[in-house]
């Protein structure tokens, strides 16, 4: 989800969503690099890339 603020220059995004776990509510708001409000406090991300293979750079992202 936090990808989409690529999308989207110099524009604050809301995002309102679920966990798909339990089926709570999150907002989270952002703009640019800045994160301005997750609700509830607790969420985490995840990344679906193996963070391991980013270490040794066997997986990259960002610019190509």
């Amino acid at each position: 989800m936090l990808a989409v603020r690529w999308l989207f220059p110099r524009t604050e995004i809301h995002i309102d969503t679920r966990c798909l776990d339990c089926g709570q509510p999150i907002v989270i708001r952002m703009h640019g690099e800045e994160i301005l409000e997750v609700n509830p406090a607790t969420t985490v991300g995840h990344v679906n890339i193996p963070f391991a293979k980013a270490l040794t750079g066997e997986v990259t992202w960002g610019k190509a």
